[in-house]
């Protein structure tokens, strides 16, 4: 039986993450469900992407990824399966959300719509398709229910696409714009561009504009190089960078915001000493 990776922006303090996995079990008893993340941030579908396509590296081949970060439920955005070239499968609401992950482990080589209702579970609810369509349609496709039996077959192509995040504009001779796709539960604000689009060595001095005036933060490799209370980049366990303060919240100190804009420009200095 292939293994389930379940993400969503469900939270942990109601029954829907718990209800979905019953589903799950009860369709596929002894599945192995992998809880990836059930905290993002509600409808923020660019960052469930991101953190869904990260996650492929590290599952089994075979995973059938279960993602609902499902801002359109009860519309006529379409509910999806997917078969990615890797083999692994992807079942979620056509919005985006899957694309990136899809992309990762190879690329889209079948895709259906979830109009068969045999699998689903009922009454449908309009605004729960997380319990109702896609947890019983994901623990099928782990118990070996082929992707043609879920509905009827659609072009890859008319998928809507997401693209991952990345820097929105590098700024000639003075550093990079980005913004902040996902602030994590410690206030660090992880940024759009990666370690290794921004080109920055490690102990530059830089400063940091997030939209009332500039300040003076170095990029350290890792916590321990900066002193407590410092603000410093860092590059986070998806090689993007992350504005943060050692052992404090970036967020609640400096008013911080997901979408919100990040001017990064190197001091004229260059380099400062990296020692805490």
């Amino acid at each position: 039986m292939r293994p389930i990776c379940f993400l969503s922006d469900f939270g942990l303090a109601d029954d829907f993450v718990g209800t979905c996995k019953g589903v799950m079990l009860s369709v596929a008893p002894g599945v192995a469900v992998i809880d990836l993340a059930h905290e993002v941030p509600g409808f923020e579908i660019e960052g469930g992407a991101e953190i869904l396509q990260h996650a492929t590296r590290y599952m089994p081949e075979d995973t059938v990824y279960i993602a609902v970060v499902d801002p359109g439920v009860g519309t006529e955005r379409r509910a999806l399966a997917l078969r990615t070239e890797s083999g692994a499968l992807l079942v979620g609401p056509d919005n985006g959300l899957l694309f990136p992950a899809a992309a990762a482990l190879g690329g889209i080589s079948e895709a259906v719509v979830l109009t068969d209702e045999r699998y689903h579970v009922h009454p449908v609810s309009n605004t729960f398709h997380g319990r109702d369509v896609f947890s019983p349609v994901a623990a099928h496709l782990a118990a070996g229910v082929e992707l043609s039996e879920l509905g009827e077959a659609t072009d890859p192509s008319s998928l809507t696409r997401l693209g991952l995040p990345g820097a929105e504009e590098e700024v000639t001779g003075a550093g990079v714009r980005t913004r902040i796709i996902s602030i994590d539960r410690y206030g660090n604000a992880r940024l759009s561009v990666s370690q290794e689009e921004s080109g920055l060595e490690y102990g530059a001095a830089l400063e940091v504009d997030v939209g009332d005036g500039e300040m003076a933060v170095r990029y350290v490799e890792t916590f321990g190089s900066a002193k407590a209370g410092e603000l410093v980049l860092v590059p986070d366990s998806h090689w993007r960078l992350s504005l943060a303060i050692n052992k404090g919240n970036a967020a609640h100190a400096l008013g911080l915001k997901t979408g919100a804009t990040v001017r990064i420009t190197p001091l004229a200095e260059g380099r400062v000493d990296d020692g805490a």
